[in-house]
């Protein structure tokens, strides 16, 4: 039986660990949601999440970061394992779970076959 928790350690939370993964530069979009990805050594896939200001007051970010958690949650089995992800959303009137739920999963496919190509291609890419 497959187990949907979000525990602790899959949080992403330091600014060191967001700033790595910025500086990776390696995201993908796709008009509802903008998840940035490097890999980790640990065995679990781990998700920050920032929601701006432009989205709303701190309820309105509050609701989108729970429904993040939540698409996150319940995609987690179909998410590659060892990836560290910043996801934020891009467009508040297309916030609903099943468009974020479709949204994480199709980026992170992406991103982890350019993860996976040798360097030297992805770095001769524009």
């Amino acid at each position: 039986m497959t187990r949907f928790t979000f525990i602790k350690a899959q949080h992403l939370r330091s600014k060191s660990d967001f700033e790595r993964v910025y500086a990776l530069k390696n995201k993908a979009a796709d008009g509802v949601l903008l998840v940035f990805a490097a890999r980790n050594e640990g065995p679990v896939t781990r998700i920050g999440l920032s929601v701006s200001k432009k989205h709303g007051g701190a309820i309105v970010r509050n609701r989108l970061k729970r429904l993040l958690r939540e698409a996150f949650r319940l995609m987690q089995h179909q998410i590659p394992a060892s990836l560290d992800l910043i996801v934020i959303p891009l467009a508040k009137d297309k916030a609903s779970l099943v468009a974020y739920q479709e949204s994480l999963v199709k980026a992170t496919r992406r991103l982890m076959r350019r993860l996976d190509q040798p360097a030297t291609r992805r770095e001769a890419a524009p």
